[in-house]
């Protein structure tokens, strides 16, 4: 993509909101009506990302082009 927009998605993450970008940068932000808190962003896959993550206990599902990827977090 040469700006920006695209498709993006939000998630529930319990005590933080997971958003995946086209770029396939996941941002997790805590949701408070006051300001936007970035918690952590990490690029997450190698090609565009059109899915959304889906969040498992301490696991994440992350769907690229190309392939499925589990992210754990300790």
């Amino acid at each position: 993509m040469g700006g920006r927009g695209g498709y993006g998605t939000i998630v529930d993450g319990g005590s933080v909101l997971l958003a995946l970008t086209p770029s396939s940068e996941l941002i997790t932000f805590e949701p408070t009506s006051k300001a936007y808190t970035e918690v952590a962003r990490i690029k997450v896959a190698d090609s565009p990302t059109y899915a959304s993550p889906v969040p498992s206990g301490n696991r994440l599902f992350v769907k690229d082009q190309d392939a499925v990827t589990l992210w754990a977090v300790q």
